[in-house]
């Protein structure tokens, strides 16, 4: 592996791809419904108990769009991260996808960063990997917004 490669997840959207770091990916699951909150933001579908560990699981492109419409389906999984988050409640999250996501090796000339004026919370960037438009999670933004939802009474 080249110094200037790394290897990362790249997940299916309904519209695009999530890009994750390969060493934050815990685990990729099927998608099984999650025991729903009593109360939060659409996003927000619930918890799942994975390896001791209560994690909530988000729609992370609804969480960013939320005019889009995503359906689940047979093919949906869970991809579980790490936070990277100083986060006492949340140390894995659960990110709704829409299929298998695949590895890929990412380097300055595979990624093109979008120009955007203003990102949405939770994404520190807008990318293009080849055709593919995908959004960098900002694991820490991530992590304090599905806290303050899920476990902020």
């Amino acid at each position: 592996m080249a110094d200037n490669e790394i290897r990362s997840i790249l997940a299916p959207l309904t519209n695009g791809y999530v890009l994750l770091p390969n060493s934050t990916v815990g685990e990729i699951l099927e998608f099984t419904p999650p025991e729903p909150f009593k109360q939060g933001p659409k996003w927000l579908l619930g918890e799942i108990a994975w390896c001791g560990w209560q994690v909530p699981i988000v729609n992370y492109e609804l969480m960013v769009n939320d005019s889009i419409n995503t359906k689940i389906t047979s093919k949906c999984r869970i991809v579980i991260i790490k936070t990277l988050g100083e986060s006492t409640q949340v140390n894995y999250i659960g990110i709704l996808i829409q299929g298998l996501p695949r590895l890929k090796k990412i380097t300055s000339t595979s990624l093109v960063e979008e120009k955007t004026e203003e990102l949405p919370n939770a994404v520190f960037s807008e990318v293009s990997i080849g055709e593919l438009p995908a959004y960098i999670p900002d694991l820490c933004d991530l992590t304090r917004i599905v806290e303050l939802a899920a476990y902020d009474n």
